[in-house]
């Protein structure tokens, strides 16, 4: 039933977006002119940049994972690419399902079970976003002294709210943990062991690192694009149509997004002055590196793990 109407949000999704295209031939015309003007060198330069993004999650992946059950790097960029290229085509993030499936049995014999490989997985994505946050906010403060735009701070209402939700949250943990059954305990305090990368001070730095490096790459790819088709756009806007965009993309909703990330990305480009058809330009040019992107990088690595199996 889910891939059921994960297909009928996709058809719905792709009709609407064969309907733009019918009934705005202007527009169309204009997106195909700028595809055909883009400079091959920068588009060259940010499909390199993408797969160095790719692997730059990937190392995330191998950092955190605890210290006392590694996964060789080849092993830790297998698990992460092809479970990536199969959250594209799989509904409800069924890719990071695999991803803990694949470390679990790339390291059974090294005590990564199924539960501590969860708990890897959620580090990582803490990790992910604990860094996709940080440089939201040093994007947004950027953007202040830049512009001399005063700051609007949270206000009381917010903060108490947030308190009173995290509040919620630790009694019901108080609460709820001694009448959970003795078995049920013993998985979560294994997820728990999994998740002690974040304890570990050079494996978080590692990891955070790498986070930020592969964000740092998106952007710069995307900044590579807008090279391309010959637009000058600072970095600060550039990272907002990037936020705007994962934003967009994080409930998937078609399948590979088609449709959901070119007006994502093209809505946070237009927000920076760029005109609507340019902007769908590199929205769609970018889309379809980062498919190429993840998609070789699955290849490649599922080849180097079968080439250099652990010994």
């Amino acid at each position: 039933m889910p891939r059921l109407r994960y297909a009928l949000l996709s058809a719905v999704v792709l009709g609407g977006v064969a309907v733009l295209a019918i009934t705005h031939p202007e527009q169309t015309r204009a997106f195909s002119n700028n595809l055909k003007s883009l400079a091959p060198f920068p588009v060259a330069l940010a499909f390199l940049l993408i797969l160095a993004q790719v692997s730059a999650q990937a190392l995330r992946l191998w950092a955190i994972i605890p210290r006392d059950t590694p996964l060789r790097v080849i092993q830790a960029g297998y698990t992460f690419a092809v479970g990536d290229c199969t959250n594209i085509f799989v509904p409800v993030r069924g890719g990071d399902a695999l991803k803990i499936l694949l470390m679990s049995r790339t390291a059974h014999n090294r005590g990564l079970t199924l539960p501590r490989a969860t708990g890897a997985l959620l580090a990582d994505k803490v990790v992910d976003i604990g860094t996709f946050v940080l440089l939201s906010a040093m994007a947004g403060l950027i953007g202040v002294l830049v512009t001399a735009t005063p700051v609007t701070l949270p206000g009381p209402r917010m903060l108490i709210g947030a308190s009173v939700a995290l509040g919620l949250v630790l009694v019901l943990v108080r609460v709820g943990w001694p009448r959970l059954s003795g078995p049920v305990r013993n998985k979560l305090r294994t997820v728990g062991e999994g998740l002690s990368g974040l304890r570990d001070p050079g494996r978080c730095a590692a990891s955070v690192s790498f986070s930020l490096a592969a964000r740092v790459l998106e952007v710069l790819a995307l900044r590579a694009l807008c090279a391309a088709i010959g637009i000058p756009v600072s970095i600060p806007r550039i990272f907002l149509a990037h936020v705007i965009v994962n934003v967009g993309i994080s409930v998937p909703v078609s399948v590979a997004n088609l449709g959901v990330y070119e007006a994502a990305l093209a809505y946070g480009f237009t927000r920076a002055g760029v005109a609507l058809p340019v902007a769908v330009t590199i929205a769609t040019t970018h889309h379809v590196l980062e498919l190429l992107g993840i998609s070789l990088s699955a290849a490649g690595y599922t080849v180097a793990n079968q080439l250099w199996p652990a010994g």
